[in-house]
């Protein structure tokens, strides 16, 4: 099977579907935050029961993307470790929302594989959330996405975009702009 890029697609959630959804890619990832950060080809390889071709193509995939590193195990040695980047430790959210979202629609409580929790205190962390600046909830119903144009910010009505489809009506116009523009 030819794997499609979605590279050249104008949306976030694509482009990074071409560095952490093949499939194992989040499942190795995982074994990097369980492991402390770093881990060695056959460590993943013997705790995940992956094929060797399979782990080294997807190892390639994160080292090239910058979520993971090859370091020397020792100064001038010859055997080599795979360790996250502050790029690969800020997928954290994303595979604790995945994990959450699995435990919440398809779990039992008292079957859940795995809890995370605060080192410090042992108390399992709160659920992940979408919240606004001031760390109020927020919901669906809250929330509307953009695209940049050359035209400047537009409102998305519906997906797939149509670019050709927006009008000056979709000019986004935040709520404190336009009381702004009222009071000069």
């Amino acid at each position: 099977m030819v794997k499609k890029s979605f590279s050249d697609m104008a949306c976030s959630v694509a482009q990074a579907m071409d560095v952490i959804g093949e499939w194992w890619s989040m499942l190795i990832v995982r074994d990097f935050f369980v492991g402390g950060g770093r881990r060695r080809f056959e460590q993943l390889r013997d705790s995940l029961g992956i094929s060797r071709n399979i782990l080294t193509e997807r190892l390639r995939t994160l080292t090239e993307a910058g979520v993971i590193e090859k370091v020397p195990l020792q100064e001038g040695g010859r055997r080599y470790a795979y360790q996250l980047t502050d790029k690969g430790r800020d997928l954290l959210p994303v595979m604790i929302a995945i994990m959450q979202w699995w435990d919440r629609w398809e779990q039992e409580p008292e079957q859940r594989y795995m809890k995370v929790r605060v080192r410090e205190t042992g108390e399992e962390i709160a659920p992940m959330s979408v919240q606004n600046s001031r760390g109020q909830p927020l919901g669906y119903q809250d929330l509307f996405m953009t695209v940049l144009t050359p035209r400047g910010e537009m409102k998305i009505r519906e997906w797939p975009l149509d670019f050709r489809s927006l009008t000056e009506d979709d000019r986004l116009e935040l709520p404190m702009e336009a009381a702004e523009q009222k009071a000069s």
